[in-house]
């Protein structure tokens, strides 16, 4: 069995001669790229033909607090975020984002512009 690790956020591959995001941006051979990120997809200009070397684009998945996934590689530390498909590990230092240990509080499923407040129906 091989040693858990933390999974960084999802990536994308593309071809190098990629026009939308190619260019400048170093390749790496696929071997290494799929190594350093576990979790990828291919964009079209990648998956259109077999490419030996891909250049990575790091996608911004905004502050978010972790929220496990059914998924769950079985190199995996945890259960890959539903937002980013990490594990919100210190890989590569990333900053750690809070693990929420609390159930989210149910609402009534009535949601309101802000400013206006439900009339709670007590009229005398």
């Amino acid at each position: 069995m091989s040693a858990r690790r933390h999974y960084p956020p999802i990536v994308t591959f593309h071809a190098p001669r990629c026009w939308m995001f190619g260019g400048n941006a170093p390749a790496l051979p696929i071997d290494v790229a799929r190594d350093q990120f576990p979790n990828h997809h291919f964009d079209v200009c990648a998956a259109a033909d077999i490419t030996p070397y891909v250049t990575v684009e790091e996608n911004d998945f905004g502050d978010h607090l972790y929220e496990p996934s059914d998924k769950q590689p079985d190199d995996a530390i945890r259960p890959l975020c539903r937002k980013c498909l990490g594990t919100h590990g210190e890989d590569g230092g990333r900053e750690v984002i809070t693990v929420r240990t609390e159930p989210q509080q149910s609402t009534s499923g009535l949601i309101l512009p802000s400013g206006v407040q439900a009339d709670s129906g007590d009229q005398q």
